[in-house]
């Protein structure tokens, strides 16, 4: 008889509630012993065993391994670990409040920690996996989740003298929209995945998006900004507007009504409602979401589960971009261990994406993004 679990406390943390979660989803199989779970996968008992134990997140590669041998959505479960990630590693927002007379002149927006965090992601160890287990997570430059301490200090400047009001209003203006639009985007709070987009709240003007999109396309002029916003609010260089555009002409043809009960997908970006909910905006994160889903709510998250999976797609041979594509059909595990079947499966649709991107890609220019 193999040795009992240790007992655990769902109100230690997101990290146990994980591991809790993965323990019922094995009682809900029949609780079978962890040796014949192994021999259902490529990964040892103790490995198996590990990743319920409340003491680190799984890999992709074992998590998949372990829900799948317990009959359970592989692709919905990697989502609960993006975003348990997420929560285990936020760190807390630093507020720094600005004196009224100050404006925007005298001292910078302070900076929360969370502005700076979309950053590296730890490497995620299964202990004693067997050599084909695929390898850790590579830790991130910038975007993903658990960074280095962000520098949060906001820098005061003495304005040379004060200059009239109507000037300071306009100038502050200015100012506090550069600041969010360089900022503001950019945070991995409880609202989006690690290394994402928040719940963007800075229009881009269309002859912004002009810069990033190809004029004289089919993309609708009404979502041109969402998809220049989702496209740019992420550091990851492959994360443009344009493939947010080639991958929602794949997937819907620009259709916010498109309804597939059959696969559970629904919207301009063909959202699983279960997975959804977790690249929704902060405090819509927890209740299942319910189509149909508004095209604002399903271009904004598309921006951001491709930010969120991007870093774990690092080093992966093909093309970043087409990588991204597939991973958000299938799963990040099924891109890193090129799973030929399933990836076979799915050439048509990425040669489709491959097509809209060279269609969508504006002309090369000094500000624009290759």
């Amino acid at each position: 008889m193999g040795r009992q679990e240790q007992p655990l406390d769902a109100g230690d943390g997101p990290l146990v509630l994980f591991a809790l979660e993965l323990r019922e989803l094995r009682r809900q199989a029949g609780s079978p012993p962890y040796r014949q779970l192994a021999a259902r996968t490529n990964y040892s008992a103790s490995t198996l065993a590990e990743a319920a134990a409340g003491r680190r997140l799984p890999s992709d590669g074992v998590l998949a391994a372990f829900v799948t041998a317990c009959g359970g959505d592989p692709v919905e479960w990697e989502h609960r670990r993006i975003r348990t990630h997420r929560l285990i590693t936020q760190p807390p927002t630093v507020v720094r409040p600005v004196a009224a007379g100050d404006a925007v002149l005298s001292a910078e927006p302070p900076v929360a920690a969370g502005d700076a965090v979309l950053s590296a992601e730890p490497p995620v160890v299964a202990e004693d996996a067997v050599p084909s287990a695929e390898p850790p997570v590579r830790a991130a430059d910038r975007t993903s989740v658990d960074p280095a301490p962000a520098d949060v200090r906001s820098a005061r400047r003495r304005a040379p003298r004060r200059q009239p009001a109507v000037l300071r209003r306009v100038l502050g203006s200015a100012v506090a929209v550069l600041f969010a639009l360089t900022f503001g985007v950019c945070v991995p709070g409880d609202s989006a995945a690690p290394g994402t987009l928040t719940a963007l709240t800075v229009q881009v003007p269309l002859r912004e998006a002009a810069r990033w999109l190809h004029p004289g396309t089919d993309i609708p002029a009404q979502y041109r900004e969402l998809i220049t916003e989702a496209g740019t609010g992420c550091p990851e260089p492959e994360i443009t507007p344009a493939l947010i555009a080639a991958m929602l002409k794949a997937e819907s043809g620009f259709d916010p009504n498109l309804s597939d009960p059959a696969n559970d997908e629904y919207g301009i970006a063909r959202w699983t409602p279960r997975v959804l909910r977790h690249y929704l905006p902060v405090g819509r994160q927890d209740t299942v979401p319910t189509p149909p889903f508004t095209a604002e709510d399903s271009i904004l998250a598309m921006g951001r589960m491709l930010c969120a999976i991007a870093p774990e797609l690092r080093g992966v041979q093909g093309d970043p971009a087409l990588n991204l594509a597939a991973a958000y059909r299938t799963a990040t595990w099924v891109v890193r261990n090129h799973d030929e079947a399933r990836l076979a499966a799915l050439k048509p649709y990425l040669n489709e994406v491959s097509d809209n991107l060279r269609r969508y890609r504006p002309a090369p220019g000094p500000d624009v993004r290759p």
